[in-house]
């Protein structure tokens, strides 16, 4: 048993330096994202969008709605970038939703939200504050009650409306302190009813709950990975919040509780994963996050899935024979990710398909400790690697450690190695010659025949 625990504490010391070593590694790679759709041209006069500024896509009909702002516009794409449609004579349009059917449409200019019907095109109501009067509103979000909220940037405030397009009240007023802002711009609601709030001109992003209280911020002024300069759109999916940061060219990606996990761009320009002012932010249900690359007049949609869907995501890379990405995005999963066994049998198939013994041997009791479902499918199999390591241990003449292996084998139900235990136990009792060979036979025998003689009485006793 001693030399066991050595095995496992040199597997641990194994799996930490090497995760240590990827860890390190990782911090200066990027992330996998991989540009999927980047469309600009559009069918009919003029051919192309000026500074789009909002995106959402219809997860119904998978259609992708673009406000074409400088042309004062509504664009409806497929999802590989061909023009359903149009609505023009629009003011200034920036914030988009969807909600039953309809599109609500933030007007810059003309003060006020537009309301129309997604299949007809038609306007069906148009929706101002009955209090007060908006001023350059830029954000929409519509909760699942369909209760509407507007931000209403001139004003520093959020107008927040009732299904029924009543005004109910507001939330916040301009100042620096909590709850208060200073032009803001994106909002979204994320599935634990917490209102997020892009802060544009206090460079951070404010959250709060479902009654409007204060619950925390993050971010400040600069060009760090920590900070923004003029955010703008806001999108949460699931554990991850994504915000576009204008003036850094960026998108950040955050957890739930403001940490940043982290960032596409950085760097004005037109590359691939480039952007200039990037506005609009939208992730839909396949996991591609689509942007509003306003500065460079297009949009871009940029697979996420391998954060949204890790599992579907890992077994893809596997399928693939992607090796390099695969252990990368092992790597970056939490420890309770990690245990789940669907994600840690990927990962055994992964060390299996490396050759990967001892790596798998950890990776299969980690398995056997975890997965009740298959507990007794993993103790076989654990049987069979533990063999394969006290032969492997035995070619290198390690025979007092092979001989360990042989017992946990056969423990573990994989009788074949018990053969070679009894062999090695011999060896290192001081035996090698013809008659320890020729008593170990024995041994068997009288094993193989007390074996037979019990399943006969087994036999005639249930006669």
């Amino acid at each position: 048993m001693k030399v066991i625990r050595n095995h496992k504490k040199k597997v641990i010391i194994i799996i930490l330096c090497l995760g240590f070593f990827l860890s390190e590694g990782i911090q200066a790679m990027e992330f996998p994202w991989k540009l999927e759709r980047n469309f600009e041209e559009v069918a009919g006069d003029p051919p192309f969008m000026d500074y789009p500024v909002g995106v959402v896509v219809d997860s119904e009909t998978k259609t992708v709605w673009v406000s074409d702002w400088g042309n004062n516009r509504i664009l409806a794409f497929t999802r590989e970038g061909k023009l359903l449609k149009s609505i023009t004579g629009l003011q200034g349009p920036v914030g988009l939703a969807l909600h039953e059917g309809k599109l609500f449409v933030v007007e810059q200019k003309g003060n006020q939200v537009k309301i129309f019907d997604t299949a007809k095109l038609s306007l069906v109501a148009s929706l101002k504050p009955g209090k007060s009067s908006f001023r350059e509103p830029r954000g929409i979000w519509i909760d699942g009650e369909g209760n509407i909220y507007v931000a209403d940037t001139g004003n520093s405030r959020v107008v927040v409306f009732d299904s029924t397009g009543k005004e109910i009240g507001s939330l916040g007023k301009e100042g620096m302190g909590d709850g208060e802002f200073y032009y803001p711009r994106g909002i979204t609601i994320d599935r634990e009813g917490y209102i997020w709030i892009v802060d544009t001109a206090h460079n951070c992003v404010q959250v709060l709950d479902k009654s409007g209280r204060f619950l925390f911020r993050f971010g400040r002024e600069g060009s760090e990975d920590g900070n923004f300069r003029h955010p703008r759109y806001i999108f949460v999916q699931d554990d991850f919040v994504f915000i576009s940061d204008y003036r850094n060219h960026r998108i950040k990606i955050y957890d739930r509780k403001g940490s940043l996990i982290a960032t596409i761009g950085g760097k004005e320009g037109i590359g691939e994963l480039e952007f200039s002012y990037p506005e609009g932010v939208w992730v839909d249900e396949e996991g591609m996050l689509w942007v509003a690359d306003a500065g460079n007049n297009r949009i871009k949609a940029i697979n996420v899935a391998f954060l949204l869907q890790p599992k579907k995501y890992l077994l893809s890379l596997l399928e693939s024979g992607n090796d390099d990405d695969f252990f990368a995005l092992w790597e970056r999963l939490s420890p309770e990710e990690k245990k789940d066994p669907e994600v840690a049998e990927l990962a055994f198939r992964f060390l299996q398909k490396r050759g990967d013994l001892e790596g798998m041997i950890a990776q299969a009791e980690e398995l056997f400790l975890n997965d009740e479902e298959h507990r007794d499918r993993w103790k076989r199999t654990l049987g069979e690697l533990y063999y394969l390591k006290g032969k492997e241990l035995r070619k290198v003449g390690k025979v007092e450690n092979a001989r360990e292996f042989y017992s946990r084998s056969f423990r573990n139900g994989y009788w074949r190695a018990l053969v070679s235990f009894l062999w090695l136990s011999f060896l290192l009792m001081g035996g090698s010659n013809i008659f320890l060979l020729v008593l170990a036979l024995v041994l068997l025998v009288l094993l193989w025949v007390f074996y037979r003689i019990k399943i006969h009485r087994g036999r005639w006793s249930r006669w």
